[in-house]
C-alpha cells in the first residue's frame, strides 16, 4: 500500500487493477453512527483484523479463506461528502475470483441493514 488516501481529495485511492480490486461509496445518513457501525462489522469479519484505526479511517488485513492470501481492506469516513468509503484490494496477483467484490458487498449489506450503534 503506497497511499492511505488521495491528498487531493482526501479519499481513497482509485482502484488501478479493477480485477482485484474493488472501490465503492455508501451514501449515509448519520456518517459517525454508520462509522462506528463500520468498526464494529469489520471486527466481526472472520479472519479479519484492524491493523489501524483513526476517527475516520480503518485499516484491516483479510485473510481469504482459500490460500489464506492477505488482502487489504480500508474504509473512510468523508464528511464533507456525507459518504462512507470502501476499498478492498488483493496484495498479490491479477484476479482474486471476485472475493474483494463479495467482501465489499457484504460489508455494505450489513452497513445498511443492521441497526446503529446506540
Amino acid at each position: 500500500m503506497t497511499n492511505k488516501a488521495n491528498a487531493q481529495t482526501n479519499e481513497l485511492p482509485e482502484c488501478v487493477v479493477t480485477t482485484h480490486c474493488v472501490r465503492e461509496d455508501f451514501k449515509v445518513t448519520s456518517l459517525e453512527n454508520s462509522f462506528k457501525k463500520a468498526i464494529r462489522i469489520v471486527s466481526e469479519t472472520p479472519r479479519t483484523v484492524i491493523v489501524e484505526q483513526t476517527d475516520f479511517y480503518i485499516h484491516a488485513e483479510a485473510k481469504t479463506k482459500w490460500r489464506r492470501y492477505t488482502d487489504d481492506l480500508l474504509i473512510k469516513a468523508i464528511p464533507e461528502k456525507g459518504i462512507i468509503q470502501v476499498r478492498s484490494e488483493s496484495r498479490v496477483g491479477i484476479g482474486d475470483n471476485g472475493v474483494n467484490k463479495k467482501r465489499v458487498d457484504e460489508f455494505s449489506y450489513r452497513l445498511m441493514t443492521e441497526p446503529d450503534i446506540s
